[in-house]
């Protein structure tokens, strides 16, 4: 999950106990991150199997005139490569497009639930697209919330959820492309880093969708940490 922040016009002082508060908050979002980032093996029989080897079908919900998919497409094929270059056998498929939404209440609901991965808004996403076939379903929503993923694993479908794109961050350059990859690698089991030069790059750290921003379309790298995970995660 990518994050960005509208100041506060005006800042009450904090007291000692409220500063506390906060840095106990702050220690246990740090915690959180780290925990979201799924260790355990996927058993490759969990996997589908095809000709071509082992495979994650992927499901794009929105209108087929819908700009963010020529992108999100992009995303998948980035993760595709990824794959072959860090020596894992599975691959995503490239997307199949279908026209159906999910409610932006529902979305929204459980992008609060991100940090921590479950909950009742997080389950009642997952209910509401049991019936869409695919491992990971991309939702590319309508409304101005914050981008956001959910882990797959044998038996759960991965959900990614992309907020509008035509207004900032996400209409400037080179944005779309990479935030689909950032939240597809949270789907795929990584969690989030500090430095604002990678791809998985989030909160805690004051990273924003804008930083994707260029004239060059370009994916941002991995860490040498999130690399290596892939390789003991994946088959």
């Amino acid at each position: 999950m990518l994050v960005f922040f509208t100041p506060r016009e005006r800042r009450e002082p904090r007291s000692i106990g409220t500063g506390l508060t906060w840095r106990l908050f702050s220690a246990m979002a740090i915690l959180t991150v780290i925990a979201c980032r799924d260790s355990r093996r996927v058993d490759a029989a969990t996997l589908q199997h095809t000709p071509n080897g082992l495979q994650l079908r992927v499901t794009i919900l929105g209108r087929s005139t819908d700009p963010r998919i020529a992108p999100a497409r992009e995303a998948i094929a980035h993760w595709s490569g990824e794959f072959v270059r860090l020596g894992r056998r599975v691959q995503l498929d490239s997307g199949t497009i279908r026209d159906k939404s999910v409610s932006d209440d529902v979305l929204s609901a459980a992008g609060g639930e991100v940090m921590l991965g479950i909950g009742p808004a997080t389950s009642r996403l997952r209910s509401s697209l049991s019936s869409v076939p695919g491992d990971i379903i991309i939702a590319l929503s309508d409304t101005d919330l914050i981008s956001f993923g959910v882990t797959w694993s044998a038996g759960s479908k991965g959900v990614v959820v992309v907020r509008r794109a035509d207004i900032p961050p996400l209409s400037m350059p080179n944005t779309v492309r990479n935030v689909v990859a950032h939240e597809l690698g949270h789907a795929l089991g990584l969690s989030h880093n500090a430095d604002s030069t990678t791809l998985m790059c989030g909160r805690p750290a004051s990273c924003r969708p804008a930083a994707f921003a260029s004239e060059s379309a370009h994916f941002f790298p991995l860490t040498a940490s999130d690399e290596e995970w892939i390789r003991k995660r994946w088959p």
